[in-house]
């Protein structure tokens, strides 16, 4: 009978230890971010920091992973895996490399609008200025906002880079008023 005490005691310090061992496996673990941006991007990331500098917003990006993904949808050119202002989680964002994007100003639209969604918290916004232009640079599926021209036909306005600080601006703050250009 001291034999099954033994190895009642022997089992029961066994499964203790088990669990034990389970449960600081358990615990959070700290969150260790990893920043990997392809060097043609670099630049858009970078300019994203400086605008909201300049705006009022300092922040750091530390967490950020940009990939190439050609395995997204035809229609979408670019996706965040977040929508969180938390700098504790990592945060992805695919392009589609093939959108057809000619235009330096149209890859910072579409890299401004998808750390819109990671870094500040922004949703898609399709509300229109009263002249009819997008109001936000969160619009879906719209990078020309402040591109320039490919083709002018006839009279109608093409060049549109003039419309950038107030696009920066309105990504930045939500209630930036409206511009005399879209009266």
């Amino acid at each position: 009978m001291n034999n099954m005490g033994g190895l009642i005691r022997i089992i029961a310090v066994s499964y203790a230890l088990i669990i034990g061992f389970s449960l600081a496996g358990c615990g959070e673990q700290a969150f260790e971010p990893i920043y990997d941006v392809p060097e043609d991007l670099q630049t858009h990331v970078d300019t994203f920091i400086a605008e909201a500098a300049i705006r009022g917003h300092e922040f750091t990006i530390n967490n950020l992973i940009i990939e190439y993904d050609p395995e997204l949808a035809f229609s979408t050119c670019g996706m965040c895996n977040s929508d969180s202002k938390s700098n504790d989680i990592q945060k992805v964002v695919k392009i589609n490399p093939n959108c057809t994007i000619r235009y330096n100003e149209q890859i910072e639209c579409l890299v401004f609008h998808e750390l819109g969604h990671c870094f500040l918290g922004r949703q898609h916004n399709s509300d229109l200025l009263p002249n009819g232009d997008p109001k936000s640079i969160m619009i879906p599926n719209d990078f020309n906002l402040y591109a320039p021209c490919t083709y002018q036909f006839g009279e109608k306005e093409c060049d549109f880079r003039y419309k950038r600080d107030y696009y920066l601006d309105e990504l930045l703050d939500e209630s930036t008023p409206v511009p005399d250009w879209a009266k």
